[in-house]
């Protein structure tokens, strides 16, 4: 029989299933999530990417009725399904690990869209910039990027403290951050000058 021991560096890179994530930092989240509602502009198209923030963001935007929201995350789009506004899932092939559509036809539905604002998450930093844990992830919030007037990245501040795998973006491309008072000055200092910081 053969053992392999992880290296405890190397398991920091392993991805969480989404429910393991769910409960963790909710608090937090949901004063991000009530800070990025706050930034919608009326009748606005507005995409929501994966993970457990944007879930937070989604619940909330049921107290809207004028706007487009476009969407690769499964429980986001179950969160919305009542909604009043008019919602767009972009389909595609199903991660269970995050419950998020990845591939060709996600991407390709973020390409067609024009989009006002968008809300990114990720799982940790790398110097330069935002990461993933999954490179499945990086096709579909990369076309985020390129399709949003404004994107905001939403993360609570325990992702400060994570090594990313895959970097999806440079800080240069992202507008705003949301996160929590217990981020650390040193922390933000990885930021470049043009991202509005707010804390809550």
């Amino acid at each position: 029989m053969v053992i392999i021991l992880l290296n405890p560096s190397f398991s920091n890179y392993l991805e969480r299933h989404f429910d393991d994530k769910l409960l963790k930092n909710a608090d937090k989240k949901f004063k991000i999530a009530q800070k990025a509602i706050e930034m919608i502009p009326e009748k606005g198209v507005v995409i929501l990417d994966s993970g457990t923030t944007a879930l937070q963001i989604a619940k909330l935007l049921n107290r809207r009725s004028d706007l487009v929201i476009v969407t690769n995350s499964l429980v986001a789009a179950q969160a919305l399904e009542n909604t009043k506004n008019q919602l767009i899932v972009t389909g595609g092939v199903l991660r269970q690990k995050s419950m998020s559509f990845v591939g060709y036809l996600a991407a390709r539905a973020i390409e067609g869209i024009h989009a006002d604002i968008a809300f990114i998450g990720c799982d940790g930093f790398h110097v330069n910039g935002p990461c993933s844990r999954s490179y499945r992830e990086l096709e579909v919030k990369q076309k985020i990027f390129e399709n949003s007037k404004e994107v905001v990245l939403v993360t609570d501040s325990s992702k400060f403290n994570v090594d990313g795998l895959y970097r999806f973006a440079t800080f240069n491309q992202i507008d705003h951050l949301i996160t929590d008072s217990d981020v650390k000055e040193q922390q933000l200092k990885l930021l470049t000058s043009n991202i509005k910081v707010n804390i809550v």
